[in-house]
Order: structure tokens, then sequence, then C-alpha cells
């Protein structure tokens, strides 16, 4: 892909920038159900995966999360401005983009961006990993995200761990000075409802709410038709009152 011409609107993004504690917390269900829900309210809502590895698979059925997230939010999009750097290999971005020989520059993902904040009123934009999976060897997704100046929600799971590791990301994020509009705690797998279970996620929210500095917003349940049909059980999940009260929060940053 050839940078972009960016055009000059003279008016900054509006969006956020959707991170995780780790990956497979569940960031791309976030983008998704986010994005839906803005869409209900009438938002023009464009998307983007800039940087995503493993985009080859043997299964034909395969779709990857910039192809889902195009497809179900704006199919008529091309995937060049929603994923500038899609790789092959099911590598970290650096290990992936070395083993290609393409090198991640930050300037053509914000060329891409910047063309998408044309486009629609409000971008949600994914990334990859936690905040400091490298880019290169001086740059992690903290200076992606700096570099695109805008807020952030922080996913992370809720099971045991999830305290520590949701800390020390916002603490990363801190170093950076970058605005975290809220935690989002999501269940990525699907509870037992056991007394154990359920006094493990009460004590993570607490625990969170009283040590974060910031909203916590969840836990966003668990979603089997995810499995079976992804647009259908993010259909399903609009309703769920923690994505709700997300979303209530994004249309008030979206004014």
């Amino acid at each position: 892909m050839t940078h972009p011409t960016v055009p000059n609107s003279g008016q900054p993004p509006k969006g956020c920038f959707i991170t995780g504690t780790d990956t497979g917390v569940g960031k791309t269900v976030v983008t998704g159900v986010v994005g839906l829900a803005l869409k209900d309210f009438g938002l023009r809502v464009g998307v983007m995966k800039p940087i995503e590895t493993g985009t080859a698979c043997d299964n034909p059925q395969h779709t990857s999360d910039g192809e889902r997230l195009r497809d179900l939010l704006i199919p008529h999009e091309s995937l060049d401005f929603i994923s500038p750097y899609r790789f092959e290999s099911s590598l970290a971005p650096l290990a992936a983009a070395q083993w290609a020989g393409t090198p991640i520059d930050l300037a053509r993902i914000t060329a891409a961006f910047q063309v998408m904040a044309t486009r629609y009123a409000y971008l949600l934009v994914e990334g990859v990993g936690g905040v400091m999976v490298p880019l290169s060897d001086k740059q992690d997704v903290r200076a992606m995200m700096a570099q695109l100046k805008l807020p952030c929600l922080v996913v992370g799971r809720a099971t045991l761990g999830s305290v520590n590791h949701t800390l020390l990301t916002l603490a990363a994020l801190k170093e950076y000075r970058l605005k975290v509009l809220a935690v989002v705690v999501n269940e990525t797998q699907k509870s037992r409802a056991s007394e154990k279970e359920r006094g493990q996620t009460d004590s993570t929210m607490q625990l969170l709410r009283e040590l974060s500095g910031v909203p916590v917003i969840g836990p966003v349940r668990y979603e089997e038709e995810l499995h079976n049909n992804w647009a259908r059980g993010l259909t399903t999940l609009v309703s769920d009152p923690s994505v709700k009260e997300l979303v209530m929060m994004l249309r008030k940053d979206a004014q």
C-alpha cells in the first residue's frame, strides 16, 4: 500500500482506541459491539485494526479480525485503510514484520487514520495485544496510541490475575500520559456460576474500582452465540447492561 494523501480537515478526529491487558481478552468483541450500538444511535462509525498478524490460514472459513470488523460495520471500505499492516505469520507484530521484511512505520498508520477520520464521525481503533507489545526496536503500541491522539478503553478479563494485569497496563499508559476513558471487564469464557467464580469476579470489579482511578465497566457477559455466528452474537450482546453503560459514556465523548 502506498501512503494515502492526508487531507487537512482542521478538526481533531473523534473516537477511541481499544487496547487490552493481553491478547485474547476480547478487544475485537468490545470494538464490534460498541460499533454496532453507536450505529444504532445514528452515528457514522468507522473502524480500524492498524496492525494484524496471523492473517494467513489454511481454513477457507477463517476471517481475520480486521475483515470481520469491516464486514460488520463498513463493508464497502478498503482493508488498506482499515488494516495498513496485515502480516500472514501468527507471530508478535515486530517478529511478523521482520519475517515479512516490512518494518512498521507509524506514519503509514497515521496517514490511513487521517483519511478514515474524514469519512466517519467517530473512529474505533483496535490495538494489537497489550500496550507494551513492541512495534520496532524503539517503539511499542503506546507510541501508536500517542500518534493517533485518541482516548482509550482498556479491556481486561474477569478472572484471577486481572487486577495485576490491569493496573500494570494503566501504569504503562500513564507513562505516556494517555487518557483512559474506562476499564472494561470482559467475560471471555462461560461461567459455571459457582460461588467461587462469582466471588472472583465481584472481588476483581471491587478492587479495580478502588485502585484503578478510572471508571470500571462490566462485566460484559460471555455470549456463546459469538462462536456460532459472530455478527448475530454481537447483535445479542448490544442489550447487555454493561455494553449500554459503555456506549452511553462514549456517546457523550463523541458529542
